[in-house]
């Protein structure tokens, strides 16, 4: 599907294309564990290159747990992601 042929009122204020999921456990000891789904979008409305993909990682037990990343390309913001992923899970229950 071509979005750019899709008009955007200037009431959509945001607007991703899901460019890939993936699901992957991450382990650090038996505290820190987690079951992430990682979705890598495009952002239909970025004006440069640097910032047109970003990840968004959920925890699946607990939704409240999630990380955040943007890149120029779709592999570079999911392996942002997965980092910031273990970043957060190590502050979360890595105690």
């Amino acid at each position: 599907m071509n979005w750019s042929e899709v008009p955007m009122t200037e009431h959509v204020t945001e607007a991703a294309e899901v460019v890939g999921e993936a699901e992957l456990v991450i382990e650090f000891t038996e505290n820190a564990r987690g079951w992430f789904r990682i979705t890598v979008f495009e952002d239909l409305r970025a004006e440069g290159a640097d910032d047109r993909f970003f990840a968004r990682a959920v925890e699946k037990a607990e939704s409240g747990l999630e990380a955040l990343a943007t890149g120029p390309s779709p592999e570079d913001a999911a392996a942002l992601c997965i980092r910031e992923t273990g970043i957060t899970l190590r502050r979360a229950r890595g105690r």
